[in-house]
């Protein structure tokens, strides 16, 4: 169980490898401004875990509803369908994995931004390199969405210190606010 556990995350990490490779490929120009935006998450493989080894009972009608205001063409509904996601293990983990590798390429940064929340409250494989990737993502809104949703661990520390660089002043100051935040809630002894 474990080896195939790990060959997935190898071979996960590895499609993730290549896809940055080619992401660059896949700027956009935008509106007048003629700068570039970039959708840094668009090429990661969500995958989505049952927190336990035993068969769960999930709510199949909010799973429908969910699928539902996922597929909307309005961009609050899909970003109400995100957020309902947070509520960890009540949907069919295989439709949280859909519903978040969508979102994680709509083309709306609100939808990411919410995507990238709802992926670290899930359970899912690598949330922590989309996290990485949110953090360059051109859009401001996804983002601070990925700083916010970063823990104290050391990776996201690493992150966070290295937000601290960000060109905007927003992301700098949350960065700062949220290392101050951490090392409160866990001084070193």
């Amino acid at each position: 169980m474990f080896k195939s556990l790990y060959l997935k995350t190898v071979l996960s990490v590895m499609l993730m490898i290549f896809a940055l490779t080619v992401m660059s490929a896949k700027q956009i120009m935008a509106g007048d401004e003629n700068r570039l935006i970039f959708n840094s998450l668009e090429s990661f493989q969500v995958n989505c875990f049952a927190s336990d080894g035993a068969a769960q009972q999930y709510d199949q009608d909010l799973a429908v509803n969910i699928q539902k205001q996922a597929a909307a063409e309005d961009s609050g509904e899909r970003i109400a369908a995100l957020s309902q996601l947070a509520v960890k293990d009540a949907v069919d983990p295989a439709i949280v994995q859909k519903i978040l590798q969508k979102a994680l390429m709509d083309k709306d940064a609100k939808v990411r931004a919410q995507a990238v929340h709802a992926l670290a409250q899930q359970d899912c494989a690598d949330a922590m390199l989309v996290l990485e990737q949110a953090l360059d993502d051109s859009e401001l809104a996804v983002r601070l969405m990925a700083l916010d949703s970063l823990s104290l661990d050391d990776r996201s520390m690493s992150l966070l210190k290295q937000a601290l660089e960000d060109d905007n002043e927003a992301v700098r100051e949350m960065a700062a606010m949220k290392i101050e935040a951490l090392s409160a809630d866990n001084p070193v002894q």
